[in-house]
């Protein structure tokens, strides 16, 4: 006959998963998040990361309708052209996972409509790029994992440029990716200390000689007011820790 675990069972393995470093409320339309960081060790006032991510609604990207996230809009204007630029993720979370989808940079050029009719003739007022970048399948990570536990996936990573709707050259490597729950940990930063989820992602790009290597050590918050964020990541290439963060869950 089978038996059931104890009350002490069943807390250790709540403190064991990752689940509760999975916030839901960031999925939801209109979810704010806006956070600076610096290299661990710096001065938290000499911040030289910022990113501001709002949740929006779905949208058709890579043959999905997945939820789009804005992390980038910026609006340039000139004396004779306004410049604009959007920069989104596409990710969505089905039957306990988080499946990434790609990402896309969208650039808006738009003439002053007092010297469009002087524009040389073919040249639109109006040129629009799209460089998008897919993964097929999407990346697929269970929000709940054991301490230890290791997720591998092979996928492949397109990019395709548009240019005024017509598509140009499509690229496409194989790529394989790594995700390592280590395990939970605390972690002191200028906006707090929390009880984190540690995990090490890895991803490889290419094949033979070509190849692409990333990994990054990161901690998520598991609980307090920014449960579900990241609060630290060591990618060599730029290590950083948070320093200011304003979370608006829906």
């Amino acid at each position: 006959m089978p038996v059931s675990p104890t009350t002490e069972q069943l807390a250790a393995a709540v403190v064991d998963s990752s689940a509760p470093c999975f916030n839901e409320a960031d999925f939801r339309e209109g979810t704010l998040l806006e956070f600076d960081a610096a290299k661990p060790g710096a001065n938290s006032a000499t911040a030289s990361f910022h990113r501001k991510t709002v949740t929006e609604s779905r949208e058709a990207f890579a043959g999905a309708n997945p939820v789009a996230f804005n992390v980038a809009s910026e609006t340039v204007s000139s004396p004779h052209f306004q410049q604009s630029t959007v920069k989104k993720e596409y990710k969505d979370f089905a039957n306990g996972n988080i499946l990434l989808y790609g990402k896309s940079a969208t650039h808006k050029q738009t003439a002053d409509p007092k010297i469009a009719t002087s524009l040389p003739a073919g040249f639109a007022s109006e040129q629009v790029s799209v460089v998008s970048q897919t993964y097929e399948p999407p990346f697929s990570f269970p929000v709940d994992m054991k301490a230890g536990q290791v997720v591998k996936q092979q996928t492949s990573v397109s990019k395709k440029e548009v240019f005024n709707g017509r598509e140009g050259t499509t690229t496409s490597l194989q790529a394989n990716a790594e995700l390592t729950y280590i395990g939970r940990e605390k972690l002191e930063t200028a906006v707090g200390t929390f009880d984190t989820c540690k995990l090490l992602l890895k991803i490889t790009i290419g094949g033979s000689v070509l190849t692409k290597e990333f990994a990054n050590e990161f901690w998520v918050a598991a609980e307090g007011p920014y449960r579900g964020q990241f609060l630290k990541g060591l990618d060599p290439k730029a290590p950083m820790v948070v320093t200011k963060m304003t979370y608006s869950p829906k």
